[in-house]
């Protein structure tokens, strides 16, 4: 049977409404996985309440972005908005309407779940066989977020606690932090709020594109890691240290050889030309693509210099 994970979840908040909303907020956690099925005994109803929820989600992601004066958080915002705005709730079976992102359905339809379905959430009981049955036409890694209690997922079909993908992150945070530190590169002084932070960003993006096929895998299978296992719980410094991690692996992408892949930007939705300003410049100005050039062949980044010259037709206009 396909390797499933489960997570028995429950709200000390009562009424219909406070469990969508928490319904909701794990589907904002992990919308960027695939496609998510809430199993409910009244869809028509249900669909009607978790849009009232999705619509409080964007509306407070919408007073963050207005402050914050970080261009970094402001892209990210804005794509996440925007894709929250166009995400497409609907009661209609999978079959009738494969473009959705959202299915709200009775416990019979199960019978057939969307292809991409990373989420089921089950707000009413369902029987053993269709269990079974749903679980075998789930991808490898998807999640069923149980709010009854049921016992069956781990004793009956060998679904894997939650918190086996949370102890995966981990080890691939080591994994990816191990391979840093051996070229020289420390997260901690990468974070936006350091003083030398440009700089030393810059010099590991050097660094790193000279190793690229290395170092993307890595964090690749990081940030896999960490969407599976969303919504997960880190402490304030080590969000931003993961963000710090995701936007360098991003930049490191886009100046490689080879065809551009949305991969990280899609999570991160960062600028390519953030890193191409000059610490003298308006933020908002962006630095010629020679003077950027000429800025990194005097400081010895030649491996950022030459990427800058390569990749200049990926990039947004410099001049």
């Amino acid at each position: 049977m396909t390797q499933c994970y489960v997570e028995i979840r429950s709200t000390t908040a009562r009424g219909t409404d406070s469990v969508t909303a928490d319904v909701m907020r794990h589907v904002y956690a992990r919308q960027h996985l695939g496609k998510v099925v809430i199993i409910s005994e009244e869809p028509p109803e249900y669909v009607a309440a978790a849009r009232k929820q999705w619509l409080k989600l964007s509306r407070s992601l919408q007073k963050e972005r207005a402050g914050t004066l970080n261009a970094d958080k402001i892209l990210k915002y804005t794509h996440t908005i925007t894709r929250m705005q166009h995400m497409h709730f609907t009661t209609q079976s999978p079959l009738d309407e494969d473009d959705a992102e959202a299915y709200f359905l009775p416990a019979a339809g199960l019978a057939v779940m969307p292809l991409h379905c990373y989420t089921v959430y089950l707000l009413t009981p369902i029987d053993m066989a269709l269990a079974e049955h749903m679980v075998q036409q789930l991808p490898p890694g998807a999640l069923v977020v149980d709010y009854n209690k049921a016992a069956v997922w781990e004793e009956m079909l060998g679904l894997t606690p939650k918190r086996a993908l949370e102890s995966r992150v981990a080890q691939e945070w080591h994994s990816v932090v191990q391979f840093l530190n051996q070229h020289q590169i420390r997260i901690a002084e990468l974070l936006p709020h350091t003083i030398r932070a440009f700089d030393a960003m810059d010099t590991a993006l050097d660094e790193l594109l000279a190793y690229s096929n290395d170092f993307l895998p890595r964090a690749g299978a990081f940030q896999r890691a960490l969407e599976l296992a969303r919504p997960y719980k880190a402490s304030k410094e080590q969000r931003a240290a993961y963000d710090t991690l995701i936007l360098l692996a991003h930049r490191v992408q886009a100046l490689s050889p080879g065809d551009f892949s949305r991969k990280f930007l899609e999570s991160y939705d960062e600028n390519d030309t953030f890193f191409l300003y000059d610490r003298g410049r308006p933020q908002k100005e962006a630095e010629p693509l020679a003077a950027a050039y000429a800025r990194h062949m005097q400081a010895g980044r030649v491996h950022l210099a030459r990427a800058l010259l390569a990749n200049h037709k990926h990039m947004q206009p410099l001049q």
